[in-house]
């Protein structure tokens, strides 16, 4: 009797060391596998005559909410003004969200717009490229994309699955015992992002935790091309964001990139001939995706000392090496304002302030006052924009687009697209974006940011967990 409880120990240790370097052997395989084809772009610098800055901004003048929304609708025109194709990247492209909050109809009136287009112009290409949230993880398509469909609009579900491992703790374990059930079957769990979202599998939470996403939001025909912070999505119509409109041999750059996505998830698209255009003129533009954007962002900061400045209007901040890329640039003189979303808004629930909270107070007391911090003053919205402008003797960079300025929006784990924008000071984008931090830093017109000391955060706990969320990936940000 006691040899056979012996052995049966013997063998539950034997099982707990296999599952264990097993699932080890998955961490290891699933943060460091190669990057598919076609990411981590860095793309060649061209000369252009103008590039496009757009900004929505929610705020309050004489104590009423203040809605300037335009990216969208640029969006639309974009739409309209195609001949040969439309692609579209979006990451958040649904209606869903609480019952008792109104929004624009955004997801609606674009799926619409698509649809008249194809009915108009039969001949056009219109292929939509998204994330699996829009499906909440599952196989069912939510009503707008069937409509979509049925119109002749192709659609392509990212698969995230073939990207490398961000939450790699948990996902592990879930490549280790549940990828291999799938995600189809009729949901029975509530939504996860609004009371009357669509019911979840259990399958569908646990592809969910693996926190991977394809984040990009990017409107392109053979003309021009949109990329932007913004999602055409009901419970985000209210948000501030900022946008990049480009036109030029970039394009061809942007559908490469969009073509590897595709590929990613087992698709191809089609070969569009763009037309022929010479590029000149005094502003630079470079697309990123990926890792190169990081990487740019870097480089740039590096350059900043006595007479230069760094200015981020951005929703989430928390990379490691940005925050010393940024105490660094100003231990060396630069001046750096940073104007953050609170993190207390996440559409109907209340956030903790993780983490730009605890990395606004570290950057404001580690740089001993150098580093500027105010807050945009957000009312159930969010300040989702994410640019950032690097002013440098001679010239000025403007970063921006999709990723926030995270490790899971940096770091080849998330698809991400930004532009890099380098021109003049006196350079009419550059005269935009300047503007429109400006106004919003000094209150011009109404009431944009706030004070520091509004939602200081001097936690150590929060300062810990963030700690913790940022290395591991155990959180959504």
């Amino acid at each position: 009797m006691g040899k056979a409880r012996f052995g049966e120990g013997k063998l539950v240790m034997i099982l707990v060391i296999v599952v264990t370097i097993v699932w080890l052997g998955l961490v290891v395989y699933g943060t460091g596998r190669p990057l598919p084809w076609g990411l981590s772009l860095e793309g060649p610098s061209r000369a252009v005559s103008n590039v496009e800055f757009l900004a929505d901004c929610t705020f309050q003048r004489d104590g009423q909410p203040v809605r300037e929304q335009v990216i969208y609708n640029r969006m639309c025109r974009i739409v309209d003004d195609a001949e040969r194709f439309v692609l579209l990247d979006l990451f958040l492209f649904n209606s869903v969200h609480a019952p008792e909050e109104k929004f624009p109809a955004l997801s609606d009136g674009l799926t619409s717009r698509l649809i008249e287009k194809k009915q108009r112009s039969p001949q056009v290409d219109i292929v939509l490229i998204t994330d699996a949230i829009n499906r909440s993880y599952g196989q069912d398509e939510p009503k707008h994309f069937r409509r979509l469909r049925a119109s002749g609009v192709r659609i392509i579900y990212t698969d995230t699955s073939r990207l490398r491992d961000s939450n790699f703790l948990y996902s592990a374990g879930w490549r280790l015992a549940c990828q291999w059930f799938g995600t189809q079957g009729t949901g029975w769990l509530p939504s996860p992002f609004a009371s009357t979202g669509p019911a979840m599998t259990l399958r569908g939470y646990l592809s969910l935790f693996n926190f991977k996403a394809n984040h990009r939001k990017v409107v392109a025909n053979e003309k021009e091309v949109l990329i932007t912070s913004a999602n055409p999505h009901d419970a985000s119509a209210y948000h501030s964001n900022i946008a990049f409109v480009a036109q030029g041999g970039v394009i061809q750059e942007v559908v490469e990139s969009e073509t590897a996505v595709a590929s990613l998830s087992g698709e191809t698209l089609p070969r569009w001939e763009l037309p022929a255009r010479s590029e000149s003129g005094g502003v630079h533009l470079r697309l990123l995706t990926e890792e190169k954007i990081k990487a740019r962002l870097l480089t740039a900061i590096a350059q900043c000392g006595s007479g230069c400045s760094v200015r981020m209007a951005m929703f989430y901040l928390s990379d490691r090496e940005v925050v010393a890329g940024l105490l660094a640039a100003a231990a060396r003189g630069a001046e750096v304002r940073l104007l953050l979303d609170p993190n207390k808004d996440a559409f109907g629930r209340k956030k903790n302030g993780i983490p730009n909270r605890p990395v606004a107070q570290e950057l404001v007391e580690k740089s001993q006052g150098r580093i500027q911090v105010r807050w945009y003053g957000t009312h159930g919205e969010q300040f989702h924009s994410k640019l950032t402008m690097i002013s440098l003797p001679g010239q000025t960079v403007l970063i921006g687009g999709s990723a926030n300025l995270t490790r899971r929006n940096l770091d080849d784990l998330n698809l991400e697209a930004d532009l890099e924008v380098t021109a003049l000071a006196d350079a009419q984008v550059v005269r935009e974006a300047s503007g429109y931090f400006e106004r919003i830093w000094q209150n011009k017109d109404g009431i944009y940011s706030l004070d520091f000391k509004e939602f200081a955060e001097k936690s150590p706990f929060k300062y810990a967990l963030y700690r913790f969320q940022e290395a591991s990936g155990m959180a959504t940000f």
